[in-house]
């Protein structure tokens, strides 16, 4: 066993140690911090489009309607049109916004979709129940084919009624 003879010589040091220990802990709760974040949806953001966008949409008139998945229905006036399709299960885009023109032309809502196609001061806003989310991009696909700006905005599923001004 060693021993320490002089006075002058020194104990074995644990400093080194702890400094190393110090630096893995530091990186540890940076991974962690990093994992933390993505898996939190950090880089699903939601971007603000800023006041170029309020510039844009001052004194454009909304055409308020809802969609369920199945039922578009165009506010205040109750005028619904009604798919049988499941709107995923078309193959193309192109089949899709084929069966969505041949259900919506010569309807009440095919004159509402039309005077708004046909106005540049006039857009859509879009309130989407959950259950209509999934077939949502297909229903926005088809009315920004049409020339029309879509504006979504999610509602709760069992929101009874919705009073539009």
């Amino acid at each position: 066993m060693a021993k320490l003879n002089a006075d002058g010589e020194e104990g074995v040091s644990l400093f080194p140690m702890f400094n190393i220990l110090a630096c893995t802990l530091g990186v540890m709760v940076f991974v962690l911090a990093t994992v933390a974040s993505v898996s939190l949806g950090a880089d699903k953001a939601v971007e603000y489009a800023g006041p170029e966008f309020e510039d844009e949409m001052q004194g454009r008139v909304p055409t308020w309607m809802e969609w369920d998945g199945r039922t578009l229905t165009a506010l205040p006036e109750g005028t619904q049109v009604t798919f049988e399709r499941d709107l995923r299960d078309i193959l193309t885009f192109d089949a899709t916004y084929t069966y969505l023109f041949d259900q919506i032309v010569g309807t009440p809502m095919g004159a509402e979709i039309a005077a708004i196609s046909g106005d540049p001061d006039r857009y859509l806003m879009l309130l989407v129940r959950p259950s209509g989310f999934r077939t949502m991009p297909e229903l926005r696909g088809y009315m920004e084919l049409l020339g029309i700006d879509v504006v979504p905005e999610p509602i709760p599923q069992d929101l009874r009624r919705i009073q539009v001004q």
